[in-house]
């Protein structure tokens, strides 16, 4: 059984450590990002990518935050109908 994403925000947010907040905070993050201005944007975008850095590293907090973005953008992905996301032929038809 797949879970979706706000049953794991819920499980996170009631978990204590650094995995669990960072992943309510990126899914925070995504949910947030289209209501931003342009500066709010740039200091998310930057965060996402110190976060990157980060979690190559091995720390948990930012490995928590890339996976709340992750799931949030592929639950958004998985949303959006399939005739927007097909690509428009090209070559032999």
């Amino acid at each position: 059984m797949k879970r979706t994403v706000e049953e794991k925000y819920q499980y996170n947010k009631k978990r204590k450590g650094l995995f669990a907040s960072g992943y309510c905070m990126g899914v925070n993050l995504y949910r947030d990002y289209p209501k931003q201005d342009e500066e709010g944007k740039m200091l998310s975008q930057a965060l996402v990518n110190v976060a990157k850095v980060r979690a190559r590293e091995g720390q948990q907090f930012s490995k928590g935050l890339l996976c709340g973005y992750r799931d949030k953008a592929n639950e958004r992905k998985k949303n959006l109908s399939f005739s927007s996301k097909q690509a428009p032929c090209r070559g032999n038809k």
